[in-house]
């Protein structure tokens, strides 16, 4: 389905984010400025003159009473992304906020990978550990609302007027599973190709705002050289973390928001976007060796800071470590970062903008105290990101002011990080995005994907025969 530029929730923020873009490179003074999310002034009560204990009425000694013997609820709240990135700073300012109201929320981290959500449900399915959480795949979402993992939020929207529509726009319905709200989207996600700037200007490469996957491809030989130790890499696919990101972020650009459906009885993997797709990753690990082989990239545990921050790799995937870019404490480097769309088959092939909505925020319906992680839920989707803001997780609400995200997303960044490409590429809002529609068996249906992908890459397989295998297989379960 498309998003047209009206239909997407920060359509008013047009000509803020061009007014910014214009002004992008003055903004290294930011760097002093605070990211964090003020939290809000004490109630006005606590301003005014006291009553003694004589002049207050029974019914208010009664209640005062009340008030201190009530005991604290303490939320857990789990998440992907580490604790000083950002989501530390948002709990500390929400419980700033909430002290006096009997809500505190702690904050833990799990590793967003197959481990991590396993300890994830495996705590959430027992019904200690967790009150809510963040979930950053629609397939585990699905997944976790059809596994009773996640609450059904449709009662507590109606019972406080939050319509998701009022501040996410039409296209937070395409999250919904089976219908239902399932969580609340909190992250408008734009993504693109990641490029260290230094080695294109070196190799006298423009950074592209277009470009087809043999110019790409060629690209990526023009950057690598090196053997051994010392090979620099034109790509890292990074796909020990997921083999399916080529559907998100190559087919989507083409084929829409469902790349691995054709409808919801039949899968798409053996359409030419799809084998075309493939086929580039495959030639990249295994034939030009412009990228590291899956086969090295899972036995040597190779990371995306790993390789492009330590200049390994010109390119790589995706711009979730623009937190990790900024930290040069960890990750000590001294070239300029930049950004680029996604590469598409053909000139003029592009028929929409890799994007939507992530960070899903679902309340664990085992919690005992879901009334507090809805109070947290609302407040933070709505009030409280600014601080996770500086990690390069926009906000999806159209309730912040977009100067102040703007700020918040390039502050310490001046000096690593290429401004004008990345207003254009993660945060200047797109005319239309690839958003989901379909859901029908699309954990089984990515897991088989993946079992071929596989295949094929280490070798054991052709790309055609792969990709035939995969959707018989996964055609078979959508009968």
């Amino acid at each position: 389905m498309i998003i047209n530029k009206e239909e997407v929730i920060v359509r008013n923020m047009k000509k803020v984010w061009a007014l910014v873009l214009t002004t992008a490179m003055a903004l290294s003074v930011l760097s002093g400025c605070s990211g964090s999310q003020k939290p809000e002034a004490a109630a006005a009560s606590g301003s005014q003159e006291q009553k003694t204990e004589e002049q207050k009425t029974e019914g208010e000694k009664t209640e005062a009473a009340g008030n201190s013997e009530k005991e604290t609820v303490t939320l857990r709240m789990w998440g992907g992304v580490p604790a000083e990135a950002g989501p530390q700073a948002a709990c500390d300012n929400f419980n700033e906020l909430y002290k006096d109201k009997g809500i505190q929320v702690e904050y833990e981290r799990f590793v967003n990978d197959d481990t991590g959500n396993l300890k994830l449900e495996t705590n959430l399915l027992s019904g200690t550990g967790v009150d809510l959480y963040m979930t950053y795949a629609t397939d585990v979402l699905a997944k976790r609302a059809g596994g009773n993992m996640a609450l059904d939020l449709t009662d507590l929207m109606a019972r406080d007027g939050f319509d998701l529509k009022q501040y996410f726009g039409n296209m937070a319905e395409a999250y919904f599973v089976d219908g239902k709200p399932y969580s609340i989207p909190t992250k408008l996600d734009q993504y693109g190709i990641v490029i260290n700037k230094d080695m294109f200007d070196a190799a006298g490469i423009e950074i592209p705002t277009e470009w087809t996957y043999e110019e790409f491809a060629e690209t990526a030989r023009k950057l690598t050289h090196g053997e051994g130790q010392d090979k620099v890499y034109g790509m890292f696919w990074n796909s020990q973390q997921d083999l399916t990101y080529l559907f998100t972020y190559l087919v989507a650009q083409t084929n829409g928001g469902d790349p691995m459906y054709l409808s919801g009885t039949e899968t798409s993997f053996t359409d030419p976007v799809v084998v075309k797709s493939v086929d580039l990753i495959n030639s990249m690990m295994n034939v030009d060796k412009t990228s590291p082989t899956h086969t090295d990239s899972v036995t040597q545990k190779l990371s995306q800071e790993g390789m492009f921050l330590t200049g390994k790799s010109a390119m790589t995937v995706g711009p979730w470590m623009v937190r990790s870019i900024k930290d040069t404490a960890t990750y000590p480097h001294d070239f300029t970062t930049a950004f680029a769309p996604y590469p598409v088959v053909e000139k003029g092939q592009r028929n929409y903008t890799q994007g939507g909505y992530g960070d899903h925020l679902c309340i664990n319906p085992k919690s005992e105290n879901i009334d507090a992680a809805w109070e947290f839920a609302k407040w933070y989707a709505t009030e409280g990101m600014i601080p996770v803001v500086e990690g390069g997780r926009v906000p999806a609400a159209n309730t912040y002011n977009p100067e102040e995200v703007a700020k918040a997303f390039l502050n310490g960044a001046e000096d690593h990080i290429d401004l004008d490409s990345a207003m254009k590429i993660l945060i200047t809002p797109a005319d239309n995005y690839a958003v989901p529609s379909i859901t029908n068996h699309i954990a089984e249906v990515k897991k088989v994907a993946t079992e071929e992908l596989e295949k094929i890459f280490i070798g054991q397989q052709t790309v055609e025969e792969g990709m035939a295998k995969a959707k018989e297989r996964a055609d078979a379960l959508l009968k």
